[in-house]
């Protein structure tokens, strides 16, 4: 048993509930109903946490450590519960102040710092939510807490596990789903994460807590009648500008307030970052800029969220959505991973298709007859999908079908962001033509045989390295040919990394680090489950 810990433990803890996370994220996910049914808590909470992962452990105190983790997973907080846990352990460092080695006492009294930054950033905070499930995990008599950090943790995770089984009475909404509140099983996952690391055991009892939902949840009976106020969530992360002094942060809180719901605003000395629920989101950002310069973004359709939900539960097999604009969007995809991404951001149809499977005019004209609405635009997202899709647009007699020549999958997923369906046509194309515009795209596959493409002398089984689509790169090992491409998107700052079908979980987090060395202008770097087949890696970089 350990009696104290280091900044070596504390990055093992931290590894540990990244771990849990992205075990348990589904699982969370189908937790979601509060405060509007979205279905991403889970995936929010691990993007916020995996970071870690990534970050190096030197002899640095626990001070040190803490603190670098906590800026570190302040950038990639995703979502209300992810920002509120990136707050969470910010107060955690901040207890850890000056510490090299902290006792179990030390700890707990962290554990209640935590609460407390994450509870201050939270206008209007509700009973029954994740800030519960914290609150409760801090509750030690000076007498209860056991000397060893092992046994102190695994007290606080009994505590969130039975504070997480209370949450559906403080709110109606989780007891009318029957289910737990997702925020608070995630941040239970996190403590059960770290106690397992400190174990070397890959789960305890207080795992049993997810088999709440199992037990008559339905989102389809709870889903269908909600009313969603405030359409999209919005997030944004701003760099402090050198006279931010200037500025009042009270006047902000209190401008927020008065355009949405659901909001957490986090800062440090170097950060802003906002999480709000708005019909506004453009307003929203326009008045984040004035605090500095604007470092990331996202901005989520919770209508289409929610409607992709429950179509989900009433039919796991479909691929179409109700239209619930005046335009649609048709995507063609190849892997689950993508597949799944495109209908969360709104498309109402994706084909099933890549690069060795084009899909052909029939399949562009079924899903343009199937969507409801009048205008539909069609993402091909590969250079050999776009002159079927043309065809079918040209074949297509009772509906107005544009056409964006996307020829990569992050293009697509650039113009599915920005599209609007209760936009004009001329307006989306805009609009979306110009998000797809701003990506570059970089993928890694194998070479199947020999061959010399003019200079480029390529050997059976080396790694190749494609800039959009064009064959740039062949290198005997995966890395050498990622730092070859990365010098393609040097000055890029927004990285995410598709992993394809049959990567190891090792793999990709290696990838991750590498790239983290070796794009020094990168603020934000995601790792997303593609499973597509062909490329092992795509690369999307804005």
């Amino acid at each position: 048993m350990n009696k104290t810990i280091d900044a070596a433990m504390f990055s093992k803890m931290l590894c540990g509930a990244a771990s849990s996370l992205e075990s348990k994220k589904e699982a969370i996910n189908r937790l979601n109903v509060f405060p509007v049914p979205d279905g991403d808590t889970g995936s929010n909470m691990y993007l916020t946490l995996s970071p870690v992962r990534s970050l190096p452990v030197t002899k640095d105190s626990l001070s040190v450590y803490s603190e670098a983790a906590a800026k570190s997973i302040m950038r990639s907080a995703r979502g209300n519960s992810g920002v509120i846990l990136s707050l969470f352990f910010r107060g955690m460092a901040g207890a850890f102040a000056d510490t090299d080695k902290a006792d179990s006492e030390k700890l707990v009294d962290a554990i209640k710092c935590g609460y407390e930054s994450a509870k201050k950033a939270v206008m209007n905070p509700v009973e029954g939510t994740i800030l519960t499930v914290m609150r409760e995990c801090a509750v030690f008599r000076d007498d209860e807490i056991p000397e060893s950090i092992e046994d102190t943790l695994a007290s606080v995770s009994l505590k969130a596990s039975e504070a997480l089984k209370k949450t559906p009475e403080m709110l109606p909404v989780l007891k009318r789903a029957k289910t737990v509140d997702s925020g608070g099983c995630g941040f239970t996952a996190v403590i059960n994460g770290m106690l397992n690391a400190l174990n070397n055991t890959a789960g305890n009892p207080a795992d049993t807590y997810y088999s709440i939902p199992e037990s008559g949840f339905s989102s389809q009976d709870t889903f269908d009648s909600v009313e969603i106020k405030f359409s999209f969530c919005t997030e944004c992360l701003i760099g402090k500008g050198s006279d931010i002094d200037s500025y009042n942060t009270d006047e902000l809180r209190a401008f927020l307030e008065g355009i949405g719901d659901s909001i957490v605003l986090a800062e440090d000395n170097e950060i802003i970052k906002v999480h709000i629920h708005t019909n506004d989101p453009l307003t929203v950002i326009t008045r984040m800029m004035k605090f500095g310069e604007l470092q990331f973004i996202k901005v989520e359709n919770m209508r289409q969220q929610h409607n992709a939900l429950v179509l989900k539960e009433a039919d796991e097999t479909s691929e179409l959505k109700p239209a619930t604009s005046l335009s649609s969007v048709i995507a063609v995809a190849g892997g689950s991973g993508f597949r799944d991404l495109f209908m969360e951001l709104g498309a109402e149809y994706v084909i099933s298709a890549g690069q060795s499977m084009n899909p052909g005019i029939g399949d562009y004209l079924k899903g343009i007859n199937e969507v409801e609405s009048n205008t539909v635009f069609i993402l091909p997202n590969n250079p050999n999908a776009i002159p079927a899709a043309r065809q079918a647009a040209e074949l297509s007699e009772a509906k107005e079908v544009h056409v964006l020549e996307t020829s990569t999958l992050p293009q697509g997923i650039s113009a599915l962001i920005s599209f609007d369906g209760t936009a004009s046509a001329k307006e989306n194309l805009e609009s979306m033509s110009s998000a797809a515009g701003s990506v570059k795209t970089l993928s890694v596959t194998r070479a199947s045989k020999s061959i010399n493409l003019g200079d480029l002398r390529i050997k059976r089984k080396q790694y190749l390295g494609l800039v959009e689509n064009d064959l740039k790169y062949a290198s005997d090992t995966l890395e050498e040919c990622i730092k070859s491409m990365v010098r393609e998107i040097s000055e890029k700052e927004i990285i995410t990394l598709f992993c394809g079908k049959g990567v190891k979980d090792e793999e990709s987090r290696h990838i991750e680090q590498l790239l983290s060395e070796l794009l020094p202008n990168c603020q934000d770097l995601s790792v997303v489950l593609g499973n597509q087949p062909v490329y092992r890696f795509i690369i999307s970089a804005e």
